[in-house]
């Protein structure tokens, strides 16, 4: 089942569309829509691996051998039957690579009979350990073999048998994963945990010796390890720093093993979040083999700088890059920031609503406003509902659900009644499940505030951060917008409202240099959140309403440089509102993912702008895998 927190699969044809997509020119976000092959892909210099998702699964196929005439199975059909059941299968489930255990050479004769040039295995009929062995299955169309090797793991009476490794290449987003797949001696013909506990130690040794050779490319174990909950998980998960689809966690010297019994395993290092985990049977499964198909879906981040531990969201509603245009670098923090980092004056809000509301929600979740098309509704209608889920008709994930999720302290503070929204709808009451390692619990937001004015929300942060810095801090700061409402946006209130806003903002910029642990490791990124808005009627196609501007500073951030330039497939959109079909402007919402990428998360789920992680304020040479 999905966890309603967790990054969902999309399905593949769509993903394979949309990723050739978005990988083309400097491998940033481009419509869906936009034409793309493969060769134009391969020709062009990708700035990031975009994230990456697929359906990973595990299956103990049940050797030809056992069902063979004299075998143990009686009243079974043979192992070259029942792989066109195990091919229906994976089609029906539509798995992108499995581990096979028991993949015998009837069985895997058969399979490359029924599945040609579509699929690959490795060693398959190449086997140098003889019958009774693993492979490793994968759909041809989605990855592509860069390395192979097998390791002796002792099976039965110690008797090495050799199990297959593989590094794979994603083709659609160049995304690379080591794929090792065991099958570990039962105790069927005598005490083998001798024999378990050695491969356990081998597998450990494998994926340290592996992430250590090959940086930022992740490792997943696969296999039938004969070994139930702790015996097989804390033997491997600490040691390794892997986590397991089932779940399961390690926190210091605690180890919790999953629950439920099962001896087949799926298992990754920590920059793979799983979702779905499935225990797949039915009769025509049990008609098949004496083992059900476990699967789940994985999500690989982008790339992103491997020095960022923090980051800091200053959100300022009610200001308009004319205002910003008009002072350039006469505000002190205005020049400090488009000196030290990325910079655009021609962001754009969601289209449906330019208004302080909707785009909040929209910068924390990355969805535009209209149900219909996935949005988060806030905004849709002149008052604000109970929570965002109930406008959504759904739940609602926010770049808070997957930084709590993940054991990440976060932060949300505002000067602005209406924000009381966002503690509503990730309160204990109204937060999702958490579907990572140890459960973190429904409440999203661990310091939640909500001050009269902007002077004292900056001091309650800075205050907080002293004793104890969160690695997600949300601020808003809406005296721009107060000053706006009572001045028109054009006058000396709302002016001096500006220089007041970005002095708080230099206040939180030092509030960050002085603590040790964000000094050096936190990005910052200030955005407007709607310009301004008209006193009657729709601020949608106002170009003051609609047009704000955006920094980011911070490790691997590309100093004094255009968003826009480091982002080709993102077009300025001179003073037009864009719709969302065709080239995209840089807006508001892609926030939200450029803080999941730049904290090594998955991008939020459901979300609709740069949902695979390609928004960039990063020099390409700062970011591995480039």
């Amino acid at each position: 089942m999905f966890g309603t927190t967790a990054p969902q699969r999309t399905t593949r044809p769509v993903r394979r569309l949309c990723a050739v997509a978005l990988t083309l020119a400097s491998g940033l976000l481009l419509s869906p829509s936009a034409p793309a092959s493969a060769a134009a892909v391969a020709d062009e210099a990708v700035q990031t691996t975009p994230a990456t998702s697929f359906r990973v699964g595990n299956f103990n196929i049940l050797g030809a051998d056992h069902t063979a005439p004299g075998g143990k199975r009686k009243g079974w059909d043979s192992g070259v039957v029942r792989m066109d059941r195990v091919v229906s299968i994976l089609r029906d489930r539509d798995l992108d690579v499995v581990g096979f255990q028991e993949f015998q050479p009837p069985q895997a004769a058969r399979f490359a009979e029924l599945m040609g040039a579509s699929w690959q295995t490795y060693p398959g009929l190449n086997n140098p350990a003889g019958p009774s062995v693993n492979s490793i299955g994968w759909d041809a169309s989605v990855w592509q073999l860069l390395e192979a090797r097998t390791l002796p793991i002792p099976y039965f009476d110690g008797v090495p048998s050799r199990m297959p490794a593989v590094l794979l290449q994603n083709q659609d987003t160049g995304r690379r994963v080591w794929f090792f797949n065991t099958h570990n001696p039962a105790d069927v013909r005598g005490p083998a945990q001798q024999w378990r506990d050695a491969g356990f130690a081998m597998e450990v040794a494998l994926a340290n010796e592996l992430r250590a050779a090959y940086p930022g490319v992740p490792f997943i174990s696969l296999g039938d390890k004969n070994e139930r909950g702790s015996g097989y998980y804390c033997a491997v998960a600490p040691a390794a720093d892997l986590w397991s689809a089932s779940g399961g966690f390690v926190d210091g010297s605690t180890c919790s093993a999953p629950t439920g019994g099962a001896i087949d395993w799926i298992m990754g290092s920590k920059d793979v979040f799983f979702n779905g985990y499935t225990r797949f049977t039915n009769d025509f499964v049990a008609r098949t083999s004496d083992h059900p198909l476990y699967y789940a879906n994985a999500v690989v981040p982008a790339s992103a700088p491997p020095v960022i531990d923090h980051v800091v969201v200053v959100a300022v509603p009610g200001l308009t890059s004319t205002v910003v245009n008009g002072y350039g670098a006469d505000l002190a923090e205005v020049g400090r920031l488009t000196e030290n980092g990325a910079l655009t004056t021609n962001a754009r809000t969601v289209v449906e609503n330019t208004g302080p509301d909707a785009n909040l929600v929209s910068l924390l979740s990355g969805r535009r406003v209209f149900p219909k098309g996935g949005g988060h509704g806030v905004g849709k209608g002149k008052s604000l509902p109970s929570t965002v889920h109930a406008s959504a008709g759904q739940y609602v994930s926010s770049i808070f659900d997957l930084s709590h999720n993940t054991s990440h302290r976060t932060t949300f503070l505002a000067s602005r009644p209406q924000a009381e929204l966002v503690r509503r709808s990730w309160n204990r009451q109204s937060g999702g499940k958490d579907p990572y390692g140890k459960d973190d619990g429904t409440a999203k937001i661990d310091s939640f505030k909500v001050t009269s004015d902007d002077a004292k929300a900056v001091g309650w942060w800075r205050e907080k951060i002293a004793r104890r810095a969160s690695q997600l801090s949300v601020i808003e700061l809406s005296g721009v917008m107060k000053a706006g409402q009572a001045d028109g946006y054009t006058g000396p209130a709302y002016q001096k409202a500006v220089r007041k806003t970005f002095q708080r903002i230099a206040a939180i910029r030092r509030g960050i240099e002085k603590q040790s642990a964000m000094n050096g490791t936190t990005l910052f990124v200030v955005t407007g959140t709607g310009g301004a808005q008209r006193t009657k009627g729709s601020s949608a196609t106002w170009a003051q309403s609609y047009r704000v501007p955006m920094w980011v500073s911070g490790p691997g951030v590309a100093p004094g440089s255009d968003l826009y330039a480091l982002n080709p497939a993102l077009t300025s959109p001179g003073k037009q509102q864009p719709a969302y079909s065709g080239t995209q402007p840089v807006r508001v919402g892609d926030v939200a993912n450029l803080v999941t990428r730049s904290l090594g998360l998955p991008p939020v789920p459901g979300s609709t702008m740069d949902p695979y992680q390609l928004f960039s304020a990063f020099d390409p040479l700062a970011v591995p895998g480039s």
